[in-house]
């Protein structure tokens, strides 16, 4: 699609996700479009100005699959087991119904490790307004003691506990049946790992970010096939089996 044509996208259902999803982005301009045109994964630095406001990471680009497809891939419980340094555990929820997640990122030595319990929700009110999907996550620290018992506990407590943790997906679907996209997240490590070097990792990953929900969707298909077991969109209707 063109610049002009994904803009038109974005400004149709703009204004509801500004009133109505967890995390809106902030305005997006015309060099975001051209990027995303030009098939790029347009990148963004937002604050961060001060150590108590650690800076959100945002990244806009086409999937070259359906809404449905990239939900799917991307709610997948079986993502994160991709991710040789993070240690995941669900306390609550499975693939695409909302979860709460035990999460540890296995440091070298001499960092410790880092943990955290995550929150992650499906916007209903902002799908059945506009048809955006949305799945954000939320810092979840007063869950964290009760996944001790279900991780390595000699780990678990020789880990520091992350302070900041959040974002989330909006998935907007395009007329040629990709989706648009746009993901945030703003976090911090603490300790001897500066804000900026956790900022600066997001934004170079971010390309294999996208292209990683992308070919996931190879691996959720053959499991969505006819008898599956139905998973809710955001708007919690379910998605029919893929034939």
């Amino acid at each position: 699609m063109t610049a002009t044509a994904l803009a038109a996208v974005w400004a149709a259902v703009a204004p509801t996700v500004a009133t109505s999803a967890t995390f809106p982005p902030p305005a997006l301009d015309a060099r975001v479009w051209e990027e995303v045109a030009n098939g790029k994964i347009a990148r963004r630095t937002i604050g961060g100005t001060t150590p108590e406001e650690p800076a959100t990471v945002l990244g806009v680009g086409v999937l070259d699959v359906s809404r449905e497809e990239a939900w799917l891939s991307l709610t997948d419980d079986r993502l994160s087991a991709e991710i040789e340094s993070l240690t995941e555990v669900a306390l609550q929820g499975t693939w695409a119904a909302p979860k709460r997640l035990y999460q540890r990122l296995d440091l070298p030595w001499p960092l410790n490790d880092r943990h955290w319990v995550i929150a992650l929700t499906n916007n209903a009110r902002l799908a059945t307004a506009s048809g955006v999907w949305e799945r954000a996550w939320t810092l979840r620290s007063d869950l964290l003691a009760d996944a001790r018992a279900r991780t390595d506990t000699e780990r678990f407590d020789a880990a520091e506990t992350v302070t900041v943790n959040q974002g989330g997906w909006l998935l907007v679907p395009l007329a040629d049946g990709d989706t648009l996209a746009v993901y945030q997240a703003r976090a911090t490590l603490g300790g001897a790992i500066p804000d900026g070097a956790v900022d600066s990792y997001t934004r170079s990953s971010m390309t294999s970010l996208f292209e990683g929900v992308e070919r996931n969707v190879a691996k959720v298909r053959p499991r969505y096939g006819p008898g599956c077991a139905p998973q809710p969109g955001a708007d919690g209707a379910p998605i029919p089996c893929f034939r």
